[in-house]
């Protein structure tokens, strides 16, 4: 197959990319906007493979086998040594659902469709991707993807003598609208998806085609714009933007600039060096600074950071001189083949085998791990009753019940935070002759008029469910008291960036999600549900849970990892109770205004601090599930302490 000439500009670019996305990853205050160096990558991509193809095309030498042998030699032997450096590592390190997720993601990584995998999980830019250590292979299945329907596409559109330059034209223009159709309201679904991430590298297999056979003069004024352009998106784009849409626009404008420009400079400053490595670097780097924040159970301080990314040079040298040169051995093929099956079926195994809990070190957490799961989503008991009660389907998220059959009820309503108090008021509630109801939706608080939704789809969803959860609280005349618990400030901040500090507590405060949801709309929608509930006449008494103490960490990260040797990963196992109130400032400052006859709040507060600190455990049990929700016996801790003013004896 024909080589395309070797362009040491691109190389650099391969190299500012790579730099772009390692510094974000390391130090994203730094660089915010760093991960456009993905983007980089994609156009490059598709430049040097189209040009490859359609070279070997023109010239009647392209063949089907030699193209996916060249991307196997290519791209195998790094990702192979990795995956198993993953493995290896996770077996010392994770605990058994960690290490079960990580088994899950490296069968996903071989078969390149992990993007897919993390479209059903958490957020790319939230703080459990440090828990993800093979998160940033998600480009890599987005690349292999392309790899392998390109070619085929176009040798089929040759055989009908159709230039690929149009076909190229519509999947670019195609992928672009859809693309920015989606991006404003599935912001999760777009970043990972394929659809909305092929006219990246389109776009680079349009520069490939339009340039085929013509010669480019060097032009270092469209090199110093496409730098710029570059430049201007890693320190302005940030993660809070609706990406990729039109922001993701800009890097892909720079990349095809520099690569149009062709420019010959007689220094790049190492980025060509750095772009010889780029490949093992993108894979070695995440993986180090993910482990060391799960090993350490928090935000490592810079310096460990950069030792970090010292190492994953080194590594990515070696991986370079040592490991990639299987890519010159065409007889390596089939090997790689195997060795990469051989991995995905670990992968799988591990995954299967539950993260395998019974190696030696994990038994604290084994045992641990039962605080930390959640109670199930809803019962057959609670469904039924709902779907007769509104006599059709109910559609909200939590539907648990506990004795229903007694003729007096207590329900309580809200979001997740309401789903995890069940278990403890539900105890209560039978020793004071109550049955128990959980009408609740997961990110959508029961707060007339206030909808909230990652997307117009999902403010649709939450209308309704709103709506469904009145209708109940309406109807059945044996619900006399109704608990109201929400998660608050989140709804209209998000989280804390990292760990809390007075100044990230700040920020964090500074940061509102748009004008739809402040404290005042929030609080509007609060009151306006108070007022329904007053007006109803079997419910006798409202009460409101205030918002717990968020943490900063894991409570798992209080257990020792497995094989600690160093004995480090211990974290501490409270928060400090001032930034808890400076968190909670505006949102209790509003709470304290609302003024209902039938309304009792509940200040979990005196349960959960002293003076100083708020606790993640008490009494050698955990409090939390996770960083801010209760555990079954912090649900219960938290009914046991308000049990006589809800049921007053």
């Amino acid at each position: 197959m024909q080589h395309v000439k070797y362009r040491e500009d691109i190389d650099a670019l391969r190299g500012l990319a790579v730099l772009l996305v390692v510094i974000y990853h390391a130090f994203p205050n730094l660089l915010p906007g760093g991960f456009i160096g993905v983007d980089v990558f994609f156009v490059i991509s598709g430049y040097l493979i189209t040009s490859i193809m359609m070279l070997s095309i023109q010239r009647n030498e392209f063949s089907l086998r030699d193209f996916y042998a060249r991307r196997i030699r290519r791209l195998f032997p790094a990702l192979i040594t990795v995956l198993l450096f993953v493995l290896s590592l996770g077996w010392l390190v994770l605990f058994p659902e960690e290490y079960e997720q990580l088994g899950n993601h490296v069968a996903k990584s071989v078969i390149f469709v992990l993007n897919f995998e993390l479209i059903n999980e958490v957020g790319y830019f939230d703080v459990e991707s440090h828990y993800k250590p093979l998160l940033h292979l998600w480009t890599l299945s987005v690349e292999e993807q392309y790899y392998l329907l390109w070619p085929l596409i176009v040798l089929l559109f040759l055989k009908f003598n159709k230039h690929p330059f149009f076909l190229l034209a519509f999947i670019f223009i195609s992928s672009l609208v859809a693309n920015l159709y989606f991006s404003s309201g599935y912001t999760q679904e777009t970043y990972y998806h394929t659809l909305t991430r092929f006219w990246q590298l389109a776009a680079g297999s349009l520069l490939a085609v339009a340039l085929l056979n013509k010669k480019v003069n060097s032009n270092k004024l469209l090199l110093i714009g496409g730098a710029l352009v570059i430049a201007f998106s890693a320190m302005f784009i940030n993660s809070n933007m609706a990406y990729p849409g039109y922001w993701a626009i800009l890097p892909v404008l720079g990349a095809s600039l520099i690569i149009v420009a062709n420019a010959r400079l007689p220094y790049y400053f190492g980025l060509v060096k750095l772009g010889l490595i780029s490949y093992p670097l993108y894979l070695w780097h995440w993986v180090l600074i993910s482990f060391l924040y799960i090993y350490l159970g928090r935000q490592p301080e810079n310096l460990v950071l950069f030792v970090a990314i010292l190492v994953a040079l080194l590594l990515s040298y070696l991986t370079y001189k040592y490991i990639e040169r299987l890519r010159y051995k065409k007889q390596s093929v089939p090997y790689l083949i195997l060795g990469l099956i051989i991995v995905g079926l670990m992968g799988f195994y591990v995954q299967h085998k539950k993260g395998i809990p019974e190696r030696a070190g994990v038994q604290s957490f084994v045992d641990a791990n039962e605080q930390f799961k959640r109670t199930t989503a809803k019962d057959d008991d609670c469904v039924n009753y709902s779907n007769r009660a509104l006599g059709s389907a109910q559609i909200f998220n939590y539907c648990r019940s506990s004795e229903i059959e007694k003729n007096k009820l207590v329900a309580i309503i809200g979001d997740s935070h309401a789903h995890v108090l069940f278990p403890g008021i539900a105890k209560v509630a039978h020793d004071h002759g109550y049955g128990t109801l959980l009408l609740a939706n997961s990110s959508c608080p029961t707060l007339q008029g206030f909808k909230w939704g990652r997307n117009p789809k999902e403010v649709e969803s939450c209308e309704i469910k709103i709506e469904q959860i009145s209708t109940i609280l309406e109807k059945d005349q044996k619900i006399e008291k109704v608990i109201v618990a929400t998660r608050g400030p989140v709804y209209i901040n998000g989280e804390v960036d990292g760990v809390f500090t007075p100044e990230t507590v700040k920020k964090s405060l500074s940061i509102v999600k748009d004008d739809k949801h402040t404290y005042k709309t929030y609080f509007d929608g609060f009151n306006k549900t108070l007022m329904q509930l007053e007006n109803i006449s079997h419910i006798n008494e409202v009460f409101y849970m205030l918002e717990n103490p968020e943490l900063d960490f894991l409570p798992k990260e209080v257990i020792p990892r497995p094989y600690d040797f160093f004995e480090i990963s211990r974290n501490r196992s409270f928060m400090d109770k001032k930034l808890y109130l400076q968190r909670m400032s505006i949102y209790r400052s509003y709470a304290t205004h609302l003024n209902f006859s039938k309304l009792s709040i509940l200040d979990p507060i005196d349960v959960l601090c002293d003076d100083k600190n708020c606790y993640s455990n008490k009494n050698g049990q955990f409090l939390y599930a996770d960083d801010d929700h209760f555990s079954v016996y912090g649900s219960e801790l938290i009914a046991w302490f308000f049990e006589n003013q809800i049921f007053k004896r």
